[in-house]
């Protein structure tokens, strides 16, 4: 059976099952990175303000209302739903369980952020429960897809599903609709759900928006496929931004869909994050999390000449960040 992919109308259908759900999140001028880029204009997609400190409520909600309903019609089992995380998405999945009623697993590699592992325990209830697995997300994936195939629970997915991917498209129907001269966006990528989301929306409203992509270099499996086609595993080293640290599952839609709508992938080093970290504490006083100023680090060293004299919506991910971190950010010099 082939796999279903989301398409804008998922994405038109997310936006109203979300109302009340994930907030508008503002966008906000940034002039001195403007003036540092040679863009036109930049504002800052603010999705570090949602109630679970990150975009990823709009994906989970998305793909557990619909599961929900699936299961009240008779469509779908009634098992427990298990997913795997870097900590985001856990988050997210757990608030939305929380909203439906439903039992979940969440696993984590052993290198997940302590803010994050905090967070999760404290969600944790009788119906909600989370678990230490593997090394690394790499192989909390592996194992929450072993437990899918068993049979023994349903695979809410990071961002290898069309439902996830039209949630996190609902980013891009926002910023069009409050800003339709915007004409270029900047997104961070993990696994790919948000910026293949954001670019169905946005590229079907607008064909010539320019979509570019921002990975660590210490995690580049997007910017490594779109520069040779290759979806094998890529060493991955650590990296502050550990909410897009990780390999893409080989069967993941979300490698196709991106040559579809993704111009470019930038990279961008570890120090160039930790500077980013540190401009958006002092000029636009946001504590954001290393993989919310991807973007941010592209447009003050990595340049995509592309931008130039555009106007420009740089998605600025999530809050969820350690005391830790942000001591190691500001004593860097």
């Amino acid at each position: 059976m082939a796999t279903r992919l989301p398409t804008p109308g998922d994405v038109l259908a997310a936006h109203a099952r979300l109302r009340g759900i994930a907030l508008d999140t503002p966008l906000e001028l940034a002039p001195a990175l403007a003036a540092a880029s040679g863009a036109e204009e930049v504002r800052l997609k603010l999705e570090a303000v949602q109630p679970t400190g990150s975009f990823k409520i709009r994906g989970a909600h998305n793909k557990l209302a619909l599961l929900s309903a699936a299961r009240d019609a008779g469509e779908a089992p009634d098992l427990p739903v298990i997913t795997a995380s870097s900590g985001n998405h856990g988050i997210a999945v757990a608030h939305a369980a929380a909203r439906y009623g439903m039992s979940v697993t969440i696993l984590v590699g052993h290198d997940v952020s302590p803010a994050k592992l905090e967070w999760l325990r404290s969600l944790e209830t009788d119906a909600i429960t989370v678990e230490l697995k593997g090394r690394d997300y790499d192989e909390a994936e592996a194992e929450a897809r072993r437990r899918e195939q068993l049979g023994a629970a349903t695979y809410a997915a990071p961002y290898n599903d069309a439902d996830v991917i039209a949630g996190q498209g609902t980013i891009g129907l926002e910023i069009m609709e409050a800003w339709p001269e915007c004409d270029a966006m900047l997104v961070p990528i993990g696994g790919g759900g948000l910026i293949t989301g954001i670019g169905l929306w946005a590229k079907a409203i607008k064909p010539e928006l320019r979509l570019v992509g921002v990975q660590p270099a210490a995690s580049p499996p997007m910017y490594v496929y779109l520069q040779t086609g290759s979806t094998k595993p890529v060493p991955i080293a650590p990296t502050l931004a550990d909410g897009v640290s990780g390999n893409i599952e080989r069967g993941s839609m979300t490698w196709g869909l991106s040559r579809k709508v993704v111009d470019s992938v930038l990279l961008v080093e570890e120090k160039e994050i930790i500077e980013a970290m540190r401009w958006a504490i002092d000029q636009q006083r946001l504590l954001l999390e290393a993989s919310a100023v991807l973007g941010i680090a592209a447009l003050l060293h990595r340049g995509d000449p592309g931008l130039e004299g555009r106007r420009v919506a740089v998605i600025c991910t999530g809050r969820n960040v350690d005391g830790q971190a942000v001591r190691r950010v500001l004593s860097t010099s």
